[in-house]
């Protein structure tokens, strides 16, 4: 916290009147990015539906150019911190469940669009697909070499492909 208000310019009091301790701030900058994402998608959709609406929330979830890979370096900590702090996990929980929501709406329209063709349930696939955006949060943060924007965008291809 120290080394936070420091870099700030602050005092370690004056954060401490916003940010009581470590988690609350990494909570505020997990929600941030959590609602910063949100917003990009809903900006991008223009109408899109079904598998280029999903491709859409993709896109903006995957860390595959400087903001993203930013805010992929917050997520992956909060990720540790939740570990031990009930309220984060829940915060999680809560943020992955709109996102299997809006996946499963995006499957449902490709599926009535003919797009979507996989006897694999929504369900399944909404949660394939948030562990593999996961994975390669964690992948561009920690071995970036080899988790490329190229091979992200790769790996997102195939998975797509394999619901037709």
């Amino acid at each position: 916290m120290r080394a936070i208000a420091e870099s700030m310019g602050m005092a370690n009091g004056a954060l401490k009147h916003y940010f009581p301790d470590k988690n609350a701030i990494i909570r505020t900058a997990f929600t941030h990015v959590f609602q910063a994402t949100n917003q990009r998608v809903r900006e991008r959709l223009h109408g899109r539906t079904g598998m280029a609406a999903l491709r859409v929330f993709c896109e903006e979830v995957m860390p595959v150019a400087d903001l993203t890979d930013l805010e992929a370096r917050v997520v992956v900590p909060f990720w540790q911190r939740a570990l031990t702090d009930a309220g984060l996990r829940q915060l999680y929980a809560d943020s992955m469940a709109l996102w299997r929501s809006q996946i499963t709406g995006f499957l449902r329209q490709g599926r009535d669009e003919g797009e979507v063709r996989t006897s694999t349930p929504d369900d399944v696939v909404a949660e394939q697909l948030l562990a593999m955006l996961n994975g390669l949060q964690a992948a561009a943060v920690l071995d970036a070499a080899s988790a490329t924007a190229a091979m992200q965008h790769r790996t997102l291809e195939a998975f797509l492909n394999s619901l037709k």
